[in-house]
């Protein structure tokens, strides 16, 4: 017996007798579980937390300035507000409350922006996965 032929009874012997795969059930089993594990749930309390936060600013800040113009009518009182450990009064205070509102206002519609880019993530992720069975 030859090198060569010893190659090629080596070679017959190493390949693949049948297609290794997993099967239907297998893969269906995998999904199912990936879909636990990382499923929606996570994201769907991340945007519940995010929306429950910002309902919450809101809530505040109205309250904030719906009790402080009450108060400023009745007794001519005026706004107050702390920065850095120094009170501020008046029109500046009130321009420094407003900035504040301003800025929260801007962050809970980028929260809001960043929740629907992840929502539309998901939604063609998930639309991906059933166009490939």
């Amino acid at each position: 017996m030859s090198d060569m032929d010893e190659y090629q009874d080596i070679k017959e012997l190493l390949k693949p007798k049948r297609a290794v795969g997993a099967s239907p059930a297998l893969r269906q089993r995998v999904h199912a579980a990936s879909a636990r594990r990382h499923g929606a749930t996570d994201i769907g309390w991340l945007r519940s937390a995010a929306a429950a936060a910002c309902l919450v600013l809101l809530a505040g800040a109205a309250m904030l300035f719906s009790g402080r113009d009450s108060v400023a009518s009745s007794q001519g009182s005026e706004c107050i507000v702390y920065v850095a450990g120094q009170r501020t009064s008046g029109e500046e205070a009130h321009a420094i409350a407003e900035a504040d509102v301003a800025r929260m206002e801007q962050f809970m519609r980028t929260v809001a922006q960043q929740n629907a880019a992840e929502q539309e993530k998901v939604n063609q992720f998930m639309q991906h996965k059933f166009q490939q069975k």
